[in-house]
């Protein structure tokens, strides 16, 4: 059989260095790895018996903003998790982060000279995985191949359809449903990178893992998933697979950020699968304003699928009706803002209304009348109330967008 290079530069090292040594892809997952030499910890052995260290050890990892080192670093100990300190050497080919290469260092006793061989090791390693990666004859599907397959260009789209139908995967498509996943607020450069390569390690875990009906792409704080199911597969099966990819963010997050996950409608074939997209990302906007849970479905949204469609820079208090801006004017306390909008929402029944509010009826006729007096605005008319309404709804997404 032929002799592995990588796994031969492995173990070549590891016995210079009488220190466990092991290559992990951009996601901390291991491909490689030596005997042990006594230095092991849980978290090595887990990674060794399950070829998975588990998503916390991944997240300690990607928290110390590996994704971005150009040059060796510290892996610090972490005791909550079983994982003793580690040198972490990335390698690169041309700037481009092929995976890492790990030593244990629980005494923090690795010398400038076995730090040199660890670099060395690391170039070399970088230059046969590329050879390797040339060598092979199908890479897989390309995130942009999956992007442009989302987007609005017609003409991008038919290219992505005739590559994917080209590697047979668009026929494992008969119905397909797209999940899109978010971050929540600002990050800086380097949690970025970190939520960037989570997102990548938690959408990879399906193929990982043999489910073959699913594709997916990363964008900057963005990931895109495409899940193929049949007609046994519905829409609740899909809300619990979603859910436990954000639970798995979540301890690969290490607290540093949180995530957040859109699900779009069943579609026919991969051909509409931009139009699941799209509800999918107007979904997931609903989610990032806390507008339900962590998850949220297109088909739950109600009015808000309408109002998602306004732009970001839009959704302002200047931008709602004009009966609103005076309702709000007059009303600095929200007590009448939130009597009409239970009012609206019971189909301006009053004995519903006053029983969600947990008033007497009298006092919500009271009130519905002070608005009339104060703002002039006649509750009896059709078209006010429809402007009320969808004012008062579009309210929400104002004050869940100025409370990010």
């Amino acid at each position: 059989m032929k002799e592995n290079p990588i796994q031969s530069a492995v173990d070549q090292l590891a016995e210079q260095l009488q220190r466990s040594v092991v290559i992990n892809d951009p996601g901390v997952h291991m491909l490689y790895s030596s005997v042990h030499f006594g230095d092991e910890d849980p978290a090595r052995v887990q990674a060794i018996l399950k070829r998975d260290a588990g998503t916390k050890a991944i997240g300690h990892v990607l928290a110390q903003g590996v994704s971005t080192w150009t040059t060796a670093g510290v892996i610090p100990a972490n005791e909550e998790i079983g994982m003793k300190a580690r040198v972490c050497v990335p390698i690169r080919w041309r700037g481009e982060l092929l995976g890492q290469l790990m030593v244990m260092d629980a005494e923090g006793s690795l010398t400038t000279s076995e730090l040199s061989k660890m670099n060395q090791s690391a170039m070399d390693i970088a230059a046969v995985m590329v050879a390797e990666g040339q060598g092979e004859s199908d890479a897989g599907v390309q995130d942009q191949t999956v992007r442009d397959l989302l987007g609005r260009e017609v003409r991008l789209r038919r290219r992505a359809l005739e590559e994917l139908a080209a590697s047979h995967m668009s026929g494992r498509f008969e119905n397909v449903t797209a999940v899109e996943f978010g971050l929540r607020g600002t990050l800086d450069s380097a949690t970025a990178s970190h939520a960037d390569a989570a997102l990548r390690t938690v959408l990879t875990m399906g193929s990982r893992q043999g489910r073959v009906t699913e594709l997916h792409a990363v964008a900057p704080g963005t990931g895109f998933l495409l899940i193929g199911n049949d007609a046994s597969t519905g829409e609740a099966a899909v809300r619990v697979h979603v859910q436990k990819m954000l639970d798995q963010l979540k301890d690969l997050s290490s607290g540093r950020f949180a995530c957040v996950a859109g699900i779009g409608p069943s579609v026919s074939g991969l051909e509409q699968a931009h139009k699941t997209a799209r509800h999918a990302h107007l979904a997931r906007r609903a989610a990032a304003r806390g507008l339900g849970s962590e998850v949220a479905v297109w088909t739950d949204l109600g009015p808000y699928a309408l109002l998602l469609q306004i732009p970001d820079e839009d959704v302002t208090e200047e931008a709602l009706p004009e009966e609103v801006r005076r309702l709000l004017a007059v009303d600095p306390g929200g007590d009448l803002t939130a009597t009409l909008r239970a009012y609206l929402d019971h189909a301006c029944n009053g004995p519903s209304a006053s029983e969600a509010l947990h008033i007497h009826r009298t006092t919500l006729y009271y009130r519905l009348g002070r608005i009339t007096e104060l703002t002039g605005l006649d509750l009896s008319d059709g078209r006010t109330r429809l402007s009320l309404h969808a004012g008062l709804t579009m309210l929400d997404l104002v004050r869940a967008s100025s409370s990010r």
